[in-house]
């Protein structure tokens, strides 16, 4: 568990198929989803802002998996 900030009330509240969500929040049911065999992630949340706890860990472990699916 951490802290992520959000800025709007905007929400996926139909994962897409071949999606699955990887995380909730209290104030949106899908944080964060990837595709079950494709390369291919979303997040609501901003990992970009200082306020969202390990962004820049989060920025750095999506790049070595976008690295790792070449």
């Amino acid at each position: 568990r951490f802290e992520v900030w959000e800025s709007h009330n905007d929400e996926v509240t139909k994962i897409p198929p071949g999606f699955t969500a990887l995380a909730s929040s209290p104030n949106c049911s899908v944080q964060a989803m990837r595709h079950r065999d494709r390369p291919l992630f979303g997040l609501q949340f901003h990992p970009e802002v200082e306020h969202t706890q390990f962004g820049p860990d989060i920025f750095r472990n999506f790049l070595k998996v976008c690295e790792n699916s070449t």
